[in-house]
């Protein structure tokens, strides 16, 4: 095996590899959906690792980070000499400082408590003793490019959640000579049926078109559909536009929920009528000449041009 992948006498039958590994991971909210990544050097060669769960902890998605890359070396070079680098307390100090009470104790805490995230626990545990391991913290965010870089895996891992199976990349590029646009939209209402507002910030490089519009006796779910929609239309060509939005109904419902309610004749899956549908109807029909894909905008993912859209949809609904 280790011939076929890195050809022969690659390894020494006496030398451990030194690796170095750097990690991380989080979710937007927590606990809510999470992304991790993982890059490990070994002389040339580097891999890249990254994964996600829709419903997870920042804890969790550090721990997992570690443990798919101790699993990943034991399969490919065999006992290694490792370097985490981790921008997790959490990890670091539970893995060097507390799991051989942990181990001793049953798996519980010094309270008789079972320890949290047992099962990512015992499996980095076993990793670990196949594994000759150094666990270094690194401050997070302060542009070391590693830890940078895993942060930047972690995040793509959890933004691909939101743009819905086999969404592109946003930031690969696309080849097909469509422009690239970024919409941000917003919605306001008075009350929970009364006058409402959108408001949608469209943006193609330095270029920017700033869109709104009202109604009355309305909800502010509608005036989002409605905002999204009126923003894809104001599009004069077909583009390729990363729609962003901090709601989860508009998000999910366009990228994972509205092909279910298609098929089920605009129901949901208990039965009812899906509220807003002529709305939603009339967003699939302006996503038509374009590719979208949608994105939750929350945490550090949160464009500027998003608070532009949220004063534009409360000036409409003042109105």
């Amino acid at each position: 095996m280790f011939q076929s992948l890195f050809g022969p006498d690659t390894l020494s039958d006496t030398t451990s590899p030194q690796v170095d590994v750097y990690t991380d991971g989080g979710c937007d909210p927590n606990p809510g959906p999470g992304g991790w990544g993982a890059i490990i050097r070994w002389s040339d060669r580097e891999w890249v690792l990254s994964g996600n769960d829709p419903d997870t902890t920042n804890n969790r998605m550090e721990l997992h980070a570690a443990a798919a890359a101790l699993a990943l070396l034991e399969g490919l070079l065999g006992r290694c000499q490792v370097n985490i680098h981790t921008d997790s307390q959490y990890l670091r100090q539970g893995i060097t400082e507390w799991i051989d009470g942990w181990v001793s104790c049953g798996w519980r805490t010094s309270s008789k408590q079972p320890v949290k995230n047992q099962d990512l626990w015992r499996v980095l545990h076993r990793l670990t003793q196949a594994h000759d391991v150094t666990w270094r913290w690194l401050k997070g965010h302060a542009g070391h490019p590693l830890n940078e870089r895993a942060d930047w895996l972690a995040t793509e891992a959890l933004r691909a959640l939101h743009r819905g199976p086999g969404a592109p990349d946003v930031h690969q590029p696309t080849g097909d000579g469509r422009p690239s646009v970024e919409v941000c939209v917003k919605a306001s209402c008075r009350g929970a049926h009364g006058q409402g507002g959108w408001g949608a910030v469209l943006r193609m490089d330095e270029h920017t078109r700033a869109l709104s519009g009202g109604a009355p006796s309305t909800t502010a779910n509608a005036m989002l559909i409605r905002g999204a929609a009126e923003a894809l239309r104001a599009l004069t060509k077909p583009c390729r536009v990363t729609l962003y939005s901090d709601a989860d109904y508009l998000v999910k419902g366009a990228s994972l929920w509205v092909k279910g309610w298609q098929a089920r004749g605009w129901q949901t899956k208990d039965g009812k009528p899906v509220a807003n549908r002529a709305e939603w109807e009339a967003l699939l029909e302006a996503t038509r000449p374009h590719h979208v894909t949608w994105l939750l905008a929350r945490g550090d993912a949160v464009p500027a041009d998003l608070a532009w859209a949220g004063e534009l949809a409360a000036q409409a609904a003042d109105q």
